[in-house]
């Protein structure tokens, strides 16, 4: 399927233009660029060292061409290409490539979703000779393993199935804001020149000081960083006034027109019920954290002896000025009398000093708790793309497809594809290696838009991992659904046949679905 669709985007071909093969070659850059592809969506955790392993039982005639041979998939072919690859720019090629896709899948490319994240790596890497590479070093680890150097992905995909459409590596100390802030600058004539309408979306990274120059040429959704103190009196003001729209059972907003950083735009303060689920997780963790701090706080504080009951009450005071999400329910003065000489006290002992010793007990305080839960179940969106051309609506659901960027990370990032591969020790096979598990993303995303959109177009529905039909299926799912089909070659009266095995109703129903190449390889009528 993995082949069927390859062929169909016409990767081989396009790559083989911009990377021509040499004479002496078994197999062209674009074919080994391809089984790589079809090795990591393969999900079997194999090293792309181990490409011929994987090949070795694959009708390697059928995925590529007559002649291909499973042993021409090593390491110094795959490496070599990689190189190739590099040399002749990684970010570019994923770009024309994407290009070509999007116009023959027809894909919108109206919301482009931009983000990043870090791939850490083990071993010693060396500085490239090549003075275009990126330097593996440590950084922000989004893996959180700051033990690792790593190397940082940038990644912009389609909202529309979550297609890429450009990626670019980046040393691995390289922050968000210098990332976003190139990014920025480089789409000013790209969407500018766009013969249909193209915004950038991104998260609050990309809406910087530094970076409000090339924003003002821009048509740009992003959510505004709640570090700046007026997203905090913006939220407090929306939730003083309660005058929302809602657009949903779960979702509300409210819009405002203000300049900031020197940009005329739209403020949207959107309240949902999702967000409000995720403040309630976050601050009941705050409040246990917050519970335990004061537990040994006032530990301490009832050790001390005090001269004054009020010199107890001001320490009593100033501990619990600090706390969030707590507050004193009752407080205990306990007399303690210090006397003049040694052993029991009698009446007439004379008292030297009086000491204080004080015992506090804490409650949460929930009329604070309730209104941090109601904070941060808001964020600010802004935008400056006017409402005539974005209502308020589709500007919040632009920014929700943000989600595809970071499924598209979830991707990459599994324990399965290609992470394994990332043992190679230059730093511009890095980057190459980087642009093959990007377009392979490519090339899954493509097949699963297909897949849906032919299944709505049909009315149609395959079920899913607990048998309830469903017309959204994961390609994963798809690829699971598959498992057991095997292609037979028996020799009956000395003539060769060959037979699919496995097949059953749901089976070649997903496979028609796909279309007359896929049908094809397996033996199937295309009606």
């Amino acid at each position: 399927m993995v082949a069927a669709v390859i062929k169909d985007l016409g990767i081989i071909e396009m790559i083989d233009a911009r990377v021509p093969p040499h004479d002496q070659e078994e197999i062209t850059t674009g074919e080994a660029v391809a089984g790589m592809i079809v090795n990591g969506l393969g999900f079997a955790n194999r090293p792309m060292s181990l490409t011929p392993q994987f090949f070795a039982n694959k009708p390697l005639d059928l995925l590529f061409r007559p002649g291909v041979r499973a042993d021409l998939f090593n390491r110094f072919k795959l490496g070599r290409s990689l190189d190739e690859v590099s040399s002749y720019g990684c970010a570019l090629l994923l770009s024309e490539l994407a290009l070509a896709v999007c116009a023959q899948e027809g894909i919108a490319q109206r919301f482009n979703h931009l983000d990043t994240t870090s791939f850490s790596l083990t071993g010693d890497y060396m500085p490239d000779s090549d003075e275009h590479a990126i330097a593996i070093t440590y950084g922000y680890s989004k893996d959180h393993r700051p033990d690792l150097k790593q190397a940082v992905l940038e990644l912009m995909v389609s909202q529309d199935g979550g297609v890429p459409l450009l990626c670019k590596s980046w040393d691995g100390n390289t922050s968000d804001i210098e990332v976003f802030q190139e990014r920025a600058q480089a789409l000013i004539e790209t969407l500018k020149n766009s013969p249909s309408p193209r915004y950038l979306v991104a998260d609050g990274k990309l809406y910087h000081e530094d970076n409000a120059a090339h924003l003002k040429s821009l048509g740009f959704i992003t959510r505004i960083p709640q570090t700046l103190n007026i997203v905090s009196q913006v939220i407090r003001q929306a939730l003083e006034m309660d005058t929302w729209q809602h657009l949903d059972e779960q979702t509300g907003y409210q819009c405002l027109e203000l300049c900031h950083f020197g940009i005329e735009q739209r403020w949207l303060v959107v309240q949902s019920q999702a967000a409000a689920w995720r403040a309630e997780a976050t601050l009941s963790k705050a409040q246990k954290r917050e519970h335990e701090a004061i537990t040994q706080q006032l530990f301490h504080l009832h050790a001390k002896r005090f001269e004054t009951p009020q010199l107890a009450q001001e320490a009593l005071a100033a501990v619990s000025k600090k706390w969030k999400y707590h507050q004193v329910a009752s407080s205990q003065l306990l007399e303690h009398k210090r006397y003049a000489t040694k052993g029991r006290p009698t009446p007439k002992t004379p008292i030297k000093a009086t000491e204080w010793q004080l015992h506090a007990r804490v409650r949460p305080d929930v009329e604070r708790i309730q209104q941090a839960k109601r904070y941060h179940a808001c964020f600010v969106l802004g935008s400056n793309i006017e409402p005539e051309q974005l209502s308020d609506a589709e500007v919040i659901a632009g920014y929700k497809g943000q989600a595809q960027a970071e499924g598209g990370f979830r991707f990459l990032k599994d324990p399965l594809f290609f992470v394994s591969s990332l043992f190679v020790k230059k730093p511009s096979r890095i980057q190459g290696l980087l642009m093959v598990m990007t377009l392979a993303l490519l090339v899954y995303a493509a097949a699963q838009r297909r897949l849906r959109q032919e299944l709505a177009r049909q009315h149609e529905t395959i079920p899913h991992q607990i048998n309830h039909p469903t017309n959204r299926p994961t390609l994963r799912w798809v690829f699971q659904v598959l498992e057991g089909i095997e292609r037979v070659r028996v020799q009956v009266a000395g003539q060769v046949q060959e037979l699919i095995t496995g097949l059953n109703a749901v089976k070649i129903k997903i496979l028609r679905l796909f279309g007359e190449q896929i049908c094809h390889m397996y033996q199937l009528p295309s009606g």
